[in-house]
Formats: structure tokens, C-alpha cells, sequence
């Protein structure tokens, strides 16, 4: 698979410098990763839920921490290169007559996630 540029710009595509099978290759590739985000965020739940006997509350801590670290810094990691795509994706809503998204970022406290905004087509 061919790399992709930072930042992938609309002409990019229609000069032929960016193949549309290579964009198409790496939304394949971030559906998978979500997957694998959604398992983990649902590991973490059921070990926040589920205490050991023999485990003392310092180690269930540091194992929770570790694993909220880590999901933060693949969600960051995946928004990232969401955010790479995201003028290819907004086109084709727009050419659909859909909302076009903004930028995502990593949730950074009780806020945080994706917002988005309408566009008419014309």
C-alpha cells in the first residue's frame, strides 16, 4: 500500500498522486482499528467491574491506570489519522448531501468527541 501524505489534500487525488484504493485501503484499516478500540474500552469495563480477592487495591489501581494510558494514547493515535482523512471524507459527504464533520480530537475530559456541522450542497 502506498503511504499517504500529511497533510492528503483533494487535489492529491485528482492528479492521480494519491490513489483512490490507497484512501479506500486505510478507512479499511481505521474500521478495524475502531474494533479494536471498542474491545479494549470493553476490557477495561469489566476489569473496572471485576475485583480479584487475592489483589490488593494498589495493584487494581495500577493496572486500571495502565490501561486507561494506554487507550487514551491509541484513541489520540487513531484520531490523528482520522483527521488526515477527514477532507477526503467531508467531500464525499458533501457530493452525498450529508453533514460534513470536524476535526476530532481525544477526549481531554467530560467534553471532548465529535461535533459536527451542516453543509448545504449546492
Amino acid at each position: 500500500m502506498a503511504t499517504l501524505p500529511d497533510p492528503i489534500k483533494i487535489d492529491d487525488i485528482t492528479s492521480g498522486r494519491i490513489e483512490p484504493q490507497a484512501i479506500h485501503a486505510e478507512l479499511e484499516r481505521l474500521k478495524l482499528e475502531i474494533n479494536v478500540l471498542r474491545s479494549d474500552m470493553l476490557a477495561f469495563l469489566k476489569a473496572l467491574a471485576t475485583v480479584a480477592e487475592h489483589q490488593s487495591q494498589q495493584s487494581y489501581y495500577d493496572g486500571l491506570v495502565s490501561k486507561v494510558n494506554t487507550m487514551k494514547s491509541d484513541i489520540s493515535e487513531f484520531c490523528a489519522q482520522y483527521n488526515r482523512l477527514l477532507p477526503i471524507i467531508n467531500l464525499t459527504q458533501i457530493k452525498l448531501g450529508h453533514e460534513v464533520e470536524v476535526l476530532l480530537s481525544a477526549p481531554s475530559g467530560p467534553k471532548g468527541g465529535r461535533t459536527k456541522s451542516v453543509t448545504s450542497v449546492t
